[in-house]
């Protein structure tokens, strides 16, 4: 049974080193990221990015062991968008553990597909808690290194 990601990510919409350094300017690298992408509407931008700061002063979305999940439900959205960003120095998201982030795994969806969400965040998780599947994150050089580790969990 395939997982839920399949298809969510494409390689325009992997950041392989992310530019920015704080936990709010990483988030909105990658809605931008997503925008230019086209798996989020540039009119959606100043939402997202509100809901997903908004997600983070109710809980940190860092898991600890150097991974974040940030996440939303947009009300009115089509379709479910994916952003994975890698960061080599990493990014303070006051994670459970005190770590600073590496790798992040952002989830936009529609408000109205809450298993779909679900499901996704589930995946990606459990995937965040693969030491291999972090480490390969972290090793890649190319978006398309990224994305390759990404179908291959996925299938």
């Amino acid at each position: 049974m395939p997982s839920p990601v399949v298809g969510l990510f494409s390689p325009k919409a992997i950041i392989h080193e992310l530019a920015s350094a704080s936990r709010d300017e990483a988030l909105d690298e990658m809605v931008r990221t997503a925008i230019a992408a086209g798996v989020l509407p540039r009119t959606r931008k100043a939402q997202v990015v509100e809901a997903l700061l908004g997600r983070e002063t109710r809980g940190s979305t860092g898991l600890g062991r150097g991974v974040a999940i940030p996440h939303a439900k947009i009300p009115g959205l089509r379709a479910h968008a994916g952003v994975v960003a890698r960061s080599s120095a990493g990014v303070d998201f006051r994670a459970v553990d005190g770590e600073l982030v590496h790798v992040m795994v952002m989830l936009i969806s529609p408000d109205n597909r809450q298993d779909e969400h679900l499901a996704t965040l589930r995946w990606v998780s459990l995937m965040a808690r693969d030491h291999d599947f972090c480490s390969f994150i972290r090793q890649a050089r190319t978006a398309e290194q990224i994305f390759e580790v990404l179908q291959e969990r996925a299938g």
